[in-house]
C-alpha cells in the first residue's frame, strides 16, 4: 500500500503538480490515483481561471470532481 502511494505521488509530482497538492489529493481520495488526478487537473484549470484555492477545493469535494457543476458554483460565488 505504501509503495503504491509513493509511486503515485512520484508520478503526479513529475507531471508538475505541487507536492502539497498531491499529498492533499491522495489523502482526500484515500490513495485513489484516478480521483486524485481528476481533482488535481480541475484544481489547476480553475486556478488558472483565477478562482481561489479554498473555493475550488470545496466545490470539487461537494460535487465529487464534476467539472461543470463545480464551475457553475464557482461562477455563482464569484458574482
Amino acid at each position: 500500500m505504501i509503495l503504491k502511494y509513493l509511486s503515485a505521488w512520484d508520478r503526479l509530482c513529475k507531471e508538475g503538480y505541487k507536492e502539497t497538492l498531491v499529498e492533499e489529493a491522495m489523502e482526500i481520495f484515500q490513495n485513489s490515483e484516478k480521483k486524485a488526478v481528476e481533482f488535481l487537473t480541475l484544481m489547476t484549470q480553475f486556478d488558472e481561471m483565477g478562482f481561489q484555492h479554498d473555493d475550488i477545493k470545496e466545490v470539487l469535494l461537494i460535487h465529487n470532481n464534476h467539472r461543470e457543476k463545480a464551475l457553475e458554483e464557482l461562477m455563482t460565488r464569484a458574482r
